[in-house]
């Protein structure tokens, strides 16, 4: 009886625990708070790169890694940020029109990188890689606004 009680409790806890620990990323990430002035709700076309990676958070320390699990795509001026299904629960995609964005690039240790801030919300810092930000102002056609880091 206690065996199979535990087997079937198993799944719903899982499950239950999966939705609060993305819940509390997207939280802790940012990422829902982007959602409120960027959630994207069009259909998704242009140009994508799937597999992608970005760290996003509210400082340096406090940063969510969302490794290999997102699709970016550049469409119309907008630069489109959709988490796999998985972990996509409560995270909805992200269309940031990209004259709202300012870049500044970044060296720790020896990787170089670029970090994205949308206006609305400035102290949420989107980490990408510099050869992922060159890809996406060669989409877009023209480069992101630039600062430089220190005035971040």
């Amino acid at each position: 009886m206690t065996v199979v009680l535990a087997i079937t409790l198993f799944p719903v806890a899982f499950i239950a625990m999966w939705c609060g620990v993305i819940w509390l990323l997207g939280r802790v990430s940012g990422w829902q708070r982007l959602g409120q002035h960027y959630a994207y709700r069009g259909e998704i076309r242009g140009v994508s790169r799937g597999f992608q990676s970005a760290m996003m958070g509210h400082s340096r320390w406090r940063l969510v890694r969302y490794r290999a699990c997102l699709n970016v795509t550049v469409d119309s001026g907008v630069l489109i940020l959709k988490p796999w299904f998985i972990f996509g629960l409560f995270q909805p995609p992200l269309g940031i029109p990209l004259h709202d964005l300012v870049r500044a690039e970044r060296t720790f240790l020896f990787w170089t990188f670029c970090e994205l801030r949308a206006a609305p919300e400035p102290r949420i810092r989107i980490l990408v890689s510099l050869r992922l930000a060159n890809w996406i102002e060669r989409q877009a056609g023209g480069p992101i606004l630039c600062a430089k880091a220190r005035d971040f």
